[in-house]
């Protein structure tokens, strides 16, 4: 017979769900990424935990990361804002903290002692695809795992899992089959003794029955760091593990990397050494899942005092040991920021990030993406993306907030000399800054004269079996107050002539013949149409106008504030949406979904004709009346007033989002 946590019955799950679940909530995050050199707003989930009275939540890393807001909703449907307290991308742990409610906050608890077999019950709950108070069961596959099959070097590890934010280093996961989907990162994986064992955190799309987990020990000790500490405190000794499979060695741990001029390297370690004790603890990794425990340890190093190492040389010397102290673990990634003025996206280059690079600075700011046709690619001379800017007009750059001089509009916009390295290279370039809103004012289109209907050829071929009385183009929509509209043309009304001359009806595919030759007369001009309806001739005379200008040929400008991309509204827009001829407003083209836009709901094809108490009448109406909103004090939300689908709608904007925006 199995024992109870192998084999559980209905009532034991409910118990272990009921001693958690209340506790678990999903994280709507609204997420700041960056592409194309600007900022872009989305919307993220996952799950978490509320694990102490104070209203702490433990989730995942990768959950709150580039996170601007944050709101949790509780299985009962209470929503609360949550504010960050820390995260640490090391161990993907992060702790929100809830705001607005009562204190002492009921909560989850940790496993004091999480001994878990292969073949034990777990129960992982969260909010796969968003989808709250879900619960999964499945057993432990393995307790210690680490992601490298026996086929993988293991010592690419921590570089696979992600650019700049290896995760793992410090732990082996818990592999497990409890089903887990996207939105279950940082949720619960839980005992049937209601305890958490563990922080979900990876899964498998393809292969449900691949779930990972971050042992709640580590999560544990991670979560009360940052509450603590604000950041997890971490010792370096300048270089990098990997277990002894393979090497026929069966003692120590194999020095695989040395960081030049680190610690290890000035006191002569090298790649291929093999550490076989730390001060009095014998270290030991006979294989890959046996590093990481030994990475903890001497990131848990006092950077206060000497370590000794026992050392067996890889050239197969005698045995020695080196006193060495540890210095503070470097940081893996330094933050980014959107630079519009410039174009592009610039980050913190860390000693770390310069290292994988094999850059030969140690500070600056490393471009990211480009806006095209935006400041930085019309440089003279253009500055590339993976470049490192080092100064601006002679002030060095080290950090995103040293470009803030360069924040405030100047008029006239002069040109800043920036240097920077690119591809082994310094060089020095002249960039002329641009602030505000990125209008697109298209090209001048020239006038063409336009009769206002929409046609379908009918070549000969087609008119005989149509049993029309030649070819000519039959008329398929006419525009409101078009001239042939207001000349009495009528849908399905035959064309054969303009001014004597045939309309060339070569084929049944080529409509724009029709279009091509009204445009040989004036604007102004007036013709004479000959045609048949009803299979009896008529003619009609119409005084030609100019056509309406297509969308391509119409202004339009990214609107910061809103994070949206906005048009003019155009002739055909107004008629497609059955909206009088002069109805004022600006199309919305796209949103980004975690702007104040795309968090109100505005959706590509809306069109915005108020904001507030103001009228929205032109694309120059926008941003004043945004920034008005903005800077006043006033109501949380701002009603905005659309047309869709043939309705008026209000939807609502966060005022404080417009403030967080601006820029």
């Amino acid at each position: 017979m199995l024992p109870s946590n192998l084999a559980p019955d209905a009532a034991t799950l409910a118990g272990a769900r009921d001693a958690v679940m209340p506790h678990v909530v999903s994280i709507l995050v609204v997420r700041e990424d960056f592409a194309d050199g600007e900022s872009k707003l989305s919307v993220s989930s996952g799950s978490g935990t509320v694990i102490d009275p104070q209203g702490h939540v433990i989730t995942n890393a990768h959950v709150t990361d580039r996170g601007r807001s944050f709101r949790v909703v509780f299985g009962d449907g209470r929503e609360r804002e949550a504010v960050m307290v820390g995260q640490d991308t090391a161990a993907d742990i992060a702790v929100l903290r809830v705001q607005g409610e009562p204190l002492p906050m009921p909560h989850a608890r940790f496993a004091e002692d999480a001994d878990l077999a292969s073949g034990e019950t777990v129960v992982a709950m969260g909010a796969p695809w968003g989808l709250s108070n879900s619960l999964s069961a499945g057993v432990v596959n393995n307790p210690r795992r680490l992601l490298v099959s026996l086929f993988e070097d293991e010592a690419d590890y921590e570089d696979q899992l992600a650019e700049d934010t290896p995760t793992g280093r410090y732990y082996a996961w818990i592999q497990h089959d409890a089903a887990i989907a996207p939105g279950n990162s940082g949720g619960p994986l839980v005992d049937l003794r209601g305890r958490i064992v563990g922080v979900n955190t990876r899964g498998m799309l393809f292969g449900g029955d691949l779930a990972f987990a971050i042992p709640a020990d580590d999560a544990r000790a991670v979560a009360e760091a940052l509450i603590a500490h604000g950041r997890v405190q971490r010792s370096s000794l300048g270089l990098r593990l990997r277990s002894l499979r393979g090497t026929g060695h069966d003692t120590g741990v194999l020095v695989n990397a040395v960081q030049k001029g680190g610690v290890a390297d000035r006191a002569g370690l090298r790649p291929g050494d093999r550490l076989l004790r730390l001060d009095e603890l014998a270290l030991h990794a006979p294989q890959a899942v046996d590093v990481p425990a030994i990475q903890r340890r001497i990131a848990e190093l006092p950077a206060t005092r000497p370590v000794r190492l026992q050392i067996a040389p890889a050239d197969g010397g005698a045995l020695r040991t080196v006193e060495l102290r540890p210095v503070p673990a470097p940081i893996d990634r330094g933050p980014a920021r959107a630079f519009a003025p410039f174009g592009m996206v610039v980050q913190t280059l860390t000693p770390a990030m310069a290292e994988r690079r094999r850059l030969p600075v140690e500070g600056g700011l490393l471009v990211g993406s480009l806006r095209t046709g935006g400041p930085a690619t019309t440089a003279r001379p253009p500055i590339p993306a993976g470049a490192v800017l080092l100064s601006a007009d002679g002030r060095p750059l080290r950090r995103p907030a040293d470009l803030s001089p360069w924040r405030t509009p100047q008029r006239p916009a002069r040109p800043v000399v920036l240097e920077f390295l690119a591809q082994g290279e310094r060089r020095i370039a002249a960039l002329t800054p641009s602030w505000g809103d990125h209008h697109r004012e298209p090209l001048p289109e020239l006038p063409k004269a336009w009769a206002g209907i929409e046609v379908q050829p009918v070549p000969p071929s087609l008119a005989t079996p149509l049993g029309l009385p030649s070819a000519g183009f039959r008329v398929t929509r006419l525009y409101p107050g078009s001239p042939l509209a207001s000349a009495g043309v009528q849908v399905g009304d035959l064309l054969v002539a303009l001014e004597g001359e045939a309309l060339p009806a070569l084929n049944d595919l080529r409509a724009e013949l029709f279009a091509q030759r009204v445009r040989e007369f004036e604007i102004g001009q007036r013709v004479r149409f000959t045609g048949y309806r009803n299979g009896s001739p008529k003619a009609w005379r119409a005084t030609l106008v100019a056509a309406p200008l297509p969308a391509a040929a119409l202004r339009s400008m990214e609107q910061r504030r809103l994070r949206t991309q906005l048009r003019e509204l155009g002739f055909f827009d107004r008629v497609e949406r059955d909206l009088p001829l002069d109805q004022a407003g600006v199309l919305v083209q796209a949103v980004e979904p975690g702007g104040p836009a795309g968090l109100a709901h505005l959706r590509a094809g809306d069109v915005i004709v108020r904001i507030g108490d103001r009228r929205v009448e032109d694309l120059d109406s926008v941003a004043p009346a945004l920034e008005t909103l903005a800077d006043e004090q006033g109501p949380a939300r701002i009603p905005v007033t659309i047309l869709r689908q043939g309705e008026a709608r209000i939807l609502q904007l966060e005022r404080h989002w417009l403030q967080e925006t601006a820029g």
